[in-house]
């Protein structure tokens, strides 16, 4: 599994330390291969740093290993810079600004012919990678879950509101998490006692800070900052529904956690959230930048969260990680 640095986003860290735990279960020898460790994988997974040099000059060969993975564009090109006859497999995350989408674009009209295979997160991501470079030699295979470090059955340690929202993400513009706060004042109105927890931190952390005491809402809304995975896990269970406004989504891990913990969604109407909605009719969508479509549909959420829920559980179970991990050993068994 190969990133530039590890670890990456919250997101991309998850997948490739699940993969590479789920995969040896299977029998494979994985490794997660970096120009930078801040911190070592957990579980004893094994790590290689990678040499820039000796990737240019001797190919993925050296590495020796069977099939290379990679999960970040930009590594592509020491991986795929001299010709191999090892299989490169890509797992495509998402591209989110324009300077990502023009180095995946580059880096396909330069290597194409090198990759054997690629993996999407969604068919979202298959039709984001077909507007930038044409039809595309994909396979869909979701971002997973681990069923059995979040579920629903824990105590609600965080129970603060009545209703309880929860978003988990990086704190980047395009999240668009000021949208959740700006909408709590009326939210308030028919909820005086409702109460939001927004988890992660970056650069919007401030901006949202400011935001929070403009409105006067700090008994309302929690920014609780980057947070360890099992105090994230009793956050998700003491909500009562997932939310997001944002805009760049491919397959959103904290959606699928907080799924895994029995919460129903509310999602805005962007296409993998679409997607996910779909595929599991746990929740509802609303139209991006309509504060009433939004408050009249968390109504609708909130007064039917068992059933949705039930559903949410269930999708989760259906992208645990032993099946996820069963999936693309498949890939890998037909690229050998």
């Amino acid at each position: 599994m190969i990133v530039a640095r590890y670890p990456a986003t919250h997101g991309h860290t998850t997948v490739i330390n699940n993969l590479c735990l789920g995969l040896s279960k299977l029998g494979y020898r994985t490794a997660i291969g970096a120009f930078s460790f801040s911190k070592s994988p957990p579980n004893n997974i094994e790590m290689i740093k990678l040499d820039k040099f000796k990737l240019l000059t001797k190919g993925i060969d050296y590495l020796g290993f069977d099939i290379v993975h990679s999960h970040q564009p930009r590594v592509n090109y020491y991986l795929l810079f001299k010709k191999s006859l090892k299989p490169i497999l890509l797992h495509y995350h998402g591209a989110s600004n324009f300077v990502q989408r023009i180095n995946f674009i580059l880096m396909m009209s330069i290597f194409r012919k090198r990759i054997s295979k690629i993996i999407s997160v969604s068919k979202s991501g298959i039709s984001q990678m077909e507007k930038m470079i044409g039809k595309v030699n994909a396979e869909v295979i979701y971002n997973g879950v681990n069923t059995s470090f979040y579920f629903p059955e824990l105590e609600k340690k965080y129970k603060i509101g009545n209703p309880e929202l929860i978003f988990v993400s990086a704190l980047r513009e395009y999240k668009k998490t000021s949208f959740l706060i700006n909408a709590m004042p009326q939210l308030l109105k028919k909820y005086p006692n409702a109460h939001l927890q927004i988890v992660g931190t970056g650069e919007e952390l401030e901006n949202l800070k400011s935001l929070i005491k403009k409105l006067n809402i700090e008994k309302f809304v929690e920014l609780t900052g980057k947070i360890s995975d099992d105090e994230l896990r009793y956050r998700y269970v003491s909500s009562d529904v997932y939310v997001s406004a944002s805009q760049f989504e491919v397959c959103p891990v904290p959606t699928l956690e907080a799924m895994s913990c029995g919460k129903p969604l509310l999602l805005c109407d962007i296409e993998p959230h679409l997607e996910i909605v779909e595929q599991s009719n746990a929740g509802l969508i609303f139209h991006f930048s309509d504060v009433k479509d939004y408050l009249q549909n968390f109504e609708k959420v909130f007064s039917n969260k068992i059933s949705f829920s039930k559903n949410a559980t269930e999708f989760a179970k259906s992208v645990n990680w032993e099946i996820i991990c069963k999936k693309t050993a498949k890939i890998y068994e037909n690229l050998i």
